[in-house]
């Protein structure tokens, strides 16, 4: 999917975490941010990919590095029945269930190591949030890194939901994948049919950037993550209890 999907779907699954938690707003908040900011992540093993380009050379070279390292375990680790002409890195490694783990695990110790390195992360992770669904990030960059510096200083513990949002942003990340034609080696190292990276479809599918996108997945996630921004945040509850208020009237 395009990053526009991926991110939407990210914030709507960081909606559905924090309504699970009892943390301070700007905390849930923040949180809410990093799943969107982690549902961009998986694609850094790409190098023209969003997140590859976010940083500049920086980011270029760590998806080149990524991308090398991904295809390496997949010829480590294939079985005869894999494709052993595969060259590409992409919707590899970082596309299977435990690389989405480390995402979050990396993410929970940059955040634990203290308000500074908590700050740069989140920072970043925001602003990846922001160039996925194409706003302006520098301003929400900032106010997730001032967020996380003093989430750090003075709420220590929440260092765990950083990792959990960012995991799981990145899950939804290889679940939309998973509704392209393309698909995504979900279970791996597990066998499946004899093979180790056998890609996960669902029934249907669509291509990436195709009309079935743009036109159906993507409004339906905007539709959805407007409702669920709006659960959480208390203001669908007062309508609806407004509505049914002014019936019984």
């Amino acid at each position: 999917m395009m990053g526009l999907s991926h991110a939407t779907s990210g914030l709507l699954a960081g909606c559905g975490l924090i309504a699970l938690t009892n943390a301070p707003l700007p905390v849930e908040a923040l949180t809410v941010a990093l799943c969107g900011g982690g549902a961009m992540l998986p694609d850094i093993d790409h190098p023209s990919s969003k997140v590859a380009r976010s940083l500049g050379a920086v980011t270029r070279v760590i998806a080149v590095g990524v991308a090398g390292l991904s295809v390496a375990v997949y010829h480590g680790t294939r079985t005869g029945r894999d494709p052993e002409d595969r060259r590409s890195g992409h919707r590899l490694l970082t596309h299977t269930i435990p690389g989405c783990v480390i995402f979050g695990v990396l993410v929970a110790v940059a955040v634990a190591l203290g308000p500074v390195p908590a700050a740069v992360t989140c920072g970043l992770l925001v602003a990846l949030m922001a160039d996925g669904i194409k706003v302006a990030g520098a301003g929400l960059a900032v106010t997730g890194g001032t967020v996380a510096y003093w989430a750090t200083g003075t709420h220590s513990g929440w260092w765990w939901l950083a990792g959990v949002a960012v995991t799981l942003g990145a899950l939804t990340h290889v679940a939309g994948d998973a509704c392209t034609n393309s698909g995504v080696p979900l279970w791996w190292p597990l066998l499946v049919d004899g093979r180790r990276w056998h890609l996960v479809k669902t029934p249907a599918t669509f291509s990436t950037g195709s009309a079935v996108e743009t036109h159906v997945v993507t409004p339906l996630l905007g539709f959805g993550l407007l409702l669920a921004a709006s659960a959480v945040t208390g203001v669908l509850p007062a309508v609806i209890h407004a509505l049914t208020a002014g019936r019984g009237g």
